[in-house]
């Protein structure tokens, strides 16, 4: 066995680094929080109980198990996992507390070339699958290969940078990066790093996108015990983890299992929390938080409520266009559609002033745009100085802005002047049943009418885009709004069938190769891929490379700007809203958690913890049975009747 290094040695990314011994821990820009001695991670309970059980609920459904391909919908991530799963170990994990740092867990070491064109991994030998057998070398090699062969797009852009794989011996491998004109990618030693393990001897030779709900071969803390397709799926903690005492995972993963049932709609998931049918709610809607939790179980003190502002990045709310469609094309059509978004009004009318406009991806961070753009991002900016807006250049993106009053007149002639100068010119018409005069907008030359569908799963979004459709109306478009049910939702969006949805948008604190996967020409058109928009802009696929390539804090922080800046000029979405609050509500009898980090948030899948008095010994030994339907209708009703 090799004997561990015990000195910590930083990873630089850059070429006048000095090559290291290897290491417990992958940097980017400066150093380990962490070093060779640290126990656990400061912001879990490293002395939390084992056992119980966490339920929760989510919107949506799923059809698949295997969240590495573009085919069917794999269970949603109802709470961000560092690791990216609950059933599959990577090489390194993530922390919450660094954005650029990775540290051991399959790999128990790694050791970086100073220019980062290669990178080798050296193997714990202890490392199995949950069916008792070694993680090798040959395991890693087939992964990567596998999934560039057979995963989704983003694999084939990833590990596509990869020129050799060599097995060194059974634990050890190494990696030797393609190196592209602008020197080797600095970020990619941290993807290849990311890696889910598969195993060769499981999946050779076979047909990966087609395990359909077979539950994959893991190597995780949980395994999958029971799935429901669009109903429940269950995991259940493994009991001899290979990793469970690592300080990676030390105060992590301490329910027994974790159950997750699916719900239509927002409001029967809502419901099914009051009534007890899952532990904690996540609230996105303000107003609920406010008037929704009236109850005798809150009032009671059996449902608490928290709440807090945090400074961690924010999910922004956007309307995206669909980039693909002719329609929307033009730039003058884009921008005048979004004019009769009125914002000021829908969130004093129907937010109570609860939420915050979104004016760049990366809200609520350092890394959000603002002012003039100077020094290194002009820099950036200079050789497409031609392609953007002077006022977005001096000012950033500013949105347009009313009293909130309903009167959204001024911002409504700004968009006909745009429309006209585009081609789409004002016709009337008598209404042939109330002899009334309206208008229509269409094409001067082809007297096509302008109109366009706004696609939606969640019912709760057709309030927000009434007072829009009629702005629209003003204007002679006509927005139609398409409520679609999940399944036939999530399908359209993966065959980029629509003209505008909803998007959430949601980056971290340390963008890189995922911004040229959302921004890429090459994309744009790649089933499953995550370019939604269809964009095919030369210039932000440039600008989103730099965010990929950059050296320093100082680099990152530029491109990242001068990004933002000009997708924000584009006017590729209709920029919405986010909030920096977190509220959620849990029941107070059946879980904990740790202390709120404002810098951090919570996980409830990964830190909380089953309250002592809450684990029954049956539970132990059986684990937990889903609810049957009749149970649930009469959860339902005992939440209407307001009974506790």
């Amino acid at each position: 066995m090799r004997l561990l290094k015990s000195i910590a040695v930083i990873l630089a990314f850059n070429t006048s680094a000095v090559l290291a011994e290897p290491t417990t821990s992958l940097v980017r820009f400066g150093a380990p929080k962490y070093g060779l001695d640290f126990t656990s991670f400061s912001y879990v309970n490293p002395k939390a109980p084992k056992g119980g059980k966490l339920k929760m609920g989510a919107m949506g459904t799923f059809d698949s198990l295997n969240q590495y391909i573009a085919v069917g919908i794999p269970p949603v991530v109802i709470s961000h996992q560092q690791s990216g799963s609950l059933t599959m170990d990577s090489l390194m994990v993530r922390t919450a507390d660094e954005p650029y740092t990775l540290y051991a867990l399959i790999a128990e070491k790694v050791d970086l070339a100073p220019d980062n064109s290669s990178i080798t991994f050296y193997l714990n030998p202890k490392a199995r699958f949950h069916d008792g057998t070694p993680i090798l070398a040959e395991d890693v090699k087939f992964s990567y290969e596998m999934l560039r062969e057979q995963g989704l797009p983003r694999y084939r852009l990833h590990y596509g940078k990869i020129e050799k794989i060599e097995i060194l011996d059974p634990y050890t491998i190494k990696l030797t990066f393609t190196k592209p004109e602008t020197g080797y990618d600095p970020e990619t030693p941290l993807i290849v790093a990311s890696l889910h393990v598969l195993s060769k001897a499981k999946y050779q030779g076979t047909d990966f996108r087609a395990t359909g709900m077979t539950p994959l071969l893991g190597s995780g803390p949980y395994k999958v015990a029971k799935a429901e397709p669009g109903r429940s799926i269950t995991y259940e903690r493994v009991k001899d983890y290979w990793a469970a005492g690592l300080p990676v995972n030390r105060g992590k993963y301490n329910f027994d299992f974790i159950q997750i049932d699916y719900y239509k709609n927002a409001e029967a998931q809502f419901q099914a929390f009051k009534a007890g049918e899952f532990d904690a709610f996540f609230e996105v809607n303000s107003q609920q938080w406010r008037d929704g939790y009236n109850t005798p179980a809150v009032k009671s003190g059996k449902i608490k409520k928290f709440e807090a502002k945090h400074q961690r990045p924010v999910t922004v709310r956007t309307s995206i266009f669909n980039m693909r469609r002719p329609l929307f094309q033009d730039i003058r059509v884009r921008e005048a559609i979004a004019l009769a978004y009125d914002w000021e009004t829908v969130n004093k009318m129907l937010c109570n002033d609860d939420y915050l406009r979104m004016t760049s991806l990366f809200a609520n961070t350092p890394l959000a745009h603002k002012g003039p753009a100077q020094g290194l991002e002009f820099t950036y900016l200079e050789p497409y100085l031609n392609t953007i807006p002077k006022d977005i250049l001096d000012n950033g993106y500013i949105p347009p802005v009313t009293k909130g009053d309903g009167d959204a007149r001024a911002n409504l002639e700004k968009a006909d002047k745009l429309l006209n100068e585009a081609g789409w010119v004002i016709v009337t018409e008598t209404d042939p049943v109330t002899q009334q005069t309206i208008i229509r907008r269409v094409n001067k030359d082809t007297k096509e009418p302008l109109t366009f569908e706004f696609m939606y799963k969640d019912p709760r979004l057709e309030k927000f885009m009434n007072l829009f459709r009629q702005n629209l109306q003003q204007l002679g478009i006509t927005l139609k709004l398409r409520f679609m049910d999940t399944v036939q939702y999530e399908a359209r969006v993966v065959d980029s069938d629509f003209d505008m949805i909803s998007h959430l948008w949601s980056n971290g604190l340390s963008p890189g190769n995922e911004q040229v996967y959302y921004f890429s020409q090459k994309t744009a058109d790649q089933k499953g891929s995550s370019n939604y928009i269809g964009v095919k802009d030369p210039v932000l696929e440039a600008l989103s490379l730099k965010v990929a390539n950059a050296k320093t804090t100082e680099e990152q922080l530029a491109s990242v700007h001068a990004l933002d800046r000009v997708v924000m000029g584009r006017h590729i979405f209709i920029p919405m809203f986010y909030d920096n609050t977190i509220y959620w509500a849990y029941w107070a009898d059946r879980v904990e958690f740790p202390e709120f980090n404002p810098l951090v948030g919570t996980n409830a899948l990964e830190w909380w913890w089953a309250k002592p008095s809450a684990i029954s010994i049956e539970e132990k030994e059986e684990g937990f049975v889903q609810p049957s339907l009749w149970s649930r209708i009469w959860a339902w009703v005992k939440s209407k009747l307001g009974v506790a």
